[in-house]
């Protein structure tokens, strides 16, 4: 039985054997360390063992097709015949050699079906990012090659393997694990996606039925019934089971956070993959948070959402969920335990004890991931929601997961944060070849962290929220229009309106509001308003070390403004699909304002630091900004200048009201971190869940 390879291979047992153990190792670190993606900005261990997973259990793979001659006994079947027509008599000593040399090799071929199980991946982790599950017909066709070259080694062992038995439930366990990857890329995709949740096509009314109804009530003369034709439309299985999960959530006094997440995602995932809600939904999601009034647990119940929304597209949660998930679980696991008895039965003598070692390694270890995947899926929120909402025997589970699943945080709690100033000074030494091609210098960019505060989240959900209520039912254009203002009008306007009595004249205000509404009211696109408030920004907090605002009630204000704004050129440097800038005219403008700002501070050898840059660009004389705003004679974009004049004006607000500076400052940055998360996509936010969730994730959601 089987076929007997022609051309036997040179011998890379060491390299199989340690192949098999890195695979190994490499599942372990995965399925740990696939969770954490969500809490970290730093992907590059994930990233790296990720792609070494594959890639290590693609090599054992061709090594034990390399071997297929010691597997098949080829290596040793020349030298055994001439063993026996040479000495006959010495046959059983023969028998016992060739059973010492080829009994690892056999293990090799029970070896061969863990290398589908490790290609199936851990639970945790089947994409690192969305363009992985966009390919899934790429890993549909690798299952099969990687399932045929198994099958080859397979059946050049049949002759000879000990333990076909347990080889074959191996191999049911590891076609298992990597069709399960293999559906759960295809579901993830947003394609798919965007297919599950719309369901089935409503037809409407039939209108042949009712124009044949109608013609004849015409010609008889009679009055003809005109049934209902819209009960007979069929319904979407997906909008009854939102009605019944937001019913249940609404009709008993639930506290988790969980379950009203999970029924919001029920409802809200449509926006993710840039579908629209409709009237009853935009009602129900603004009456829920409105009467909420509680900005940090209605952004514990959004990042809960997204968690909903990264299992489903990163995870195997479209498989683990189900009830054909849980039986195949079992039936993987059956296998997982009936091959590692059928080996710990099995006579080892004659196979090395290195290879009895790997062997039990990759039993346990396979039966050990096994085991922290059911424990991670009994532990998880989504099996927290089920608990909640199902008979009374589950209250003690409930409450034992609410502790666990719910430990921890759940999403990235900073920010990156950059400044083109900062950028500026820092690279003023470095030659103009280093720096000459502007993807270079962006990824040479220092992108420090700042931690996200409660008082940003609060000014997110008020300010939302307050708009809501103003607005109820109007369309969204009006509410781009009121709400989402890039330039800060909206903004300048209500406070030139403030009535509340200060200490300086009217007219002094007047004046300083009307000279910052005229250095903005031309801007025309959002990347150029967001870097000429971002350098006037940086400019201004200047102020906070001259006027001693450190331990001031303001200062709060200052911190807010500065975190969004270098969060927000971050965004506009390392991801401006976020922000839905203009390809190709953001890159040009930001790349002219960083040459003319690295220029300016390389010709003044008195600017080493911050506020010797800051002071310099304030001291600068500049002239109005004219009636229509016009590109430079060379071609430059780069608004260094007139975000000077801005911030000069902003200097001469500060002057007169310090607070009402502040105020302006931030209220604008919070507008403008709506505004992005509001354009952008919900296919981009999904996109960047496998980098951390942060403020742009959370806002666009709420």
């Amino acid at each position: 039985m089987g076929f007997q390879p022609w051309v036997p291979q040179d011998d890379t047992n060491t390299e199989i054997r340690v192949a098999m153990l890195l695979s190994l190792i490499l599942q372990i670190a995965l399925i740990f360390l696939g969770p954490t993606r969500k809490r970290s900005y730093h992907p590059f261990v994930i990233w790296s063992c990720y792609l070494l997973a594959d890639w290590v259990a693609d090599l054992a793979l061709g090594l034990l097709l390399n071997t297929l001659g010691n597997i098949g006994g080829g290596g040793n079947s020349s030298s055994n015949h001439i063993g026996v027509n040479l000495a006959a008599g010495a046959g059983e000593k023969n028998s016992s050699n060739s059973s010492i040399n080829s009994g690892s090799p056999m293990m090799f071929a029970f070896w061969t079906p863990f290398l589908l199980l490790h290609l199936g991946g851990p639970d945790t982790i089947t994409a690192y990012s969305v363009e992985d599950n966009e390919l899934w017909l790429r890993h549909l066709i690798g299952l099969l090659f990687e399932l045929f070259s198994a099958a080859v080694i397979f059946f050049c062992s049949l002759h000879s393997n000990p333990m076909i038995g347990a080889t074959v439930l191996m191999f049911i366990a590891g076609i298992i694990k990597y069709s399960e990857r293999t559906y759960s890329l295809y579901s993830g995709s947003i394609g798919r996606f965007r297919a599950n949740i719309l369901g089935p096509g409503n037809p409407g009314s039939n209108h042949s039925r009712l124009m044949r109804a109608f013609k004849s009530k015409k010609n008889a003369g009679v009055i003809v019934e005109i049934p209902d034709t819209n009960s007979e439309a069929p319904k979407a299985p997906q909008e009854d089971a939102e009605l019944i999960d937001i019913s249940r959530l609404w009709s008993t006094d639930i506290k988790n956070v969980e379950v009203h997440a999970y029924a919001f995602f029920a409802t809200f995932r449509r926006l993710f993959v840039d579908l629209i809600l409709n009237s009853r939904q935009r009602r129900l999601s603004q009456a829920s948070f409105l009467d909420m009034n509680r900005p940090r647990m209605a952004f514990k119940i959004i990042e809960s959402e997204l968690d909903f929304i990264y299992d489903m597209v990163y995870t195997k949660a479209p498989v683990a969920y189900t009830k054909a998930g849980w039986v195949l679980r079992f039936i993987c696991s059956g296998c997982l335990v009936s091959s590692a008895v059928i080996f710990f039965l099995h006579d080892k003598r004659g196979i090395k004890f290195v290879d009895v070692g790997i062997t039990y390694a990759l039993l346990l270890g396979g039966l050990a991931l096994d085991m922290a995947a059911l424990i991670m899926l009994l532990f998880s929120k989504r099996a927290l929601v089920f608990y909640s909402q199902n008979s009374p025997r589950f209250k003690w589970l409930e409450w034992l997961t609410s502790r666990v699943a719910t430990k921890g945080r759940r999403w990235a709690p900073s920010v990156y944060q950059s400044s083109i100033i900062d950028n500026a000074m820092g690279l003023k030494y470095i030659s103009r070849g280093r720096c000459g091609f502007f993807p270079l210098v962006a990824k040479m960019h220092p992108f420090s962290e700042a931690h996200t505060r409660d008082d940003i989240l609060k000014l997110v959900f008020h300010s939302v929220t307050n708009a809501a209520r103003k607005l109820g039912d109007d369309s969204h254009d009006e509410i781009d229009a009121v709400v989402f203002d890039f330039r800060g009008l909206r903004i300048l306007g209500s406070y030139e309106q403030d009535s509340r009595p200060t200490y300086f004249s009217k007219s002094g205000k007047e004046v300083a509001l009307a000279l910052i509404m005229d250095s903005v009211r031309k801007i025309k696109y959002f990347d150029e308003s967001l870097l000429l408030w971002h350098i006037a920004t940086d400019l201004c907090l200047l102020r906070v070390e001259e006027r001693s605002l450190s331990g001031s009630d303001i200062f709060p204000m200052c911190w807010i403004s500065e975190t969004l704004s270098r969060y927000m050129m971050y965004l506009l440097i390392a991801q401006p699909e976020m922000l839905s800038a203009r390809s190709g005219i953001w890159l040009m403008r930001y790349q002219d304002t960083f040459a003319e700002a690295r220029r300016f501070f390389s010709m003044d050898a008195s600017i080493q630091r911050l506020d010797d840059a800051r002071k310099a660009l304030l001291d600068v004389t500049t002239s109005e900004l004219p009636e229509e705003r016009v590109d430079d004679d060379d071609g430059s974009k780069s608004v260094l200048f007139d975000a000077c004049i801005l911030a000069k004006r902003l200097w001469k607000l500060g002057d007169i009201d310090e607070e009402g500076m502040w105020r302006v400052v931030q209220q604008v940055w919070l507008q403008m971190l709506m505004y992005a998360a509001r354009k952008c996509p919900g296919s981009t936010h999904v996109r960047r869940l496998n980098s951390g969730g942060d403020s742009s994730h959370t806002s666009g959601s709420l």
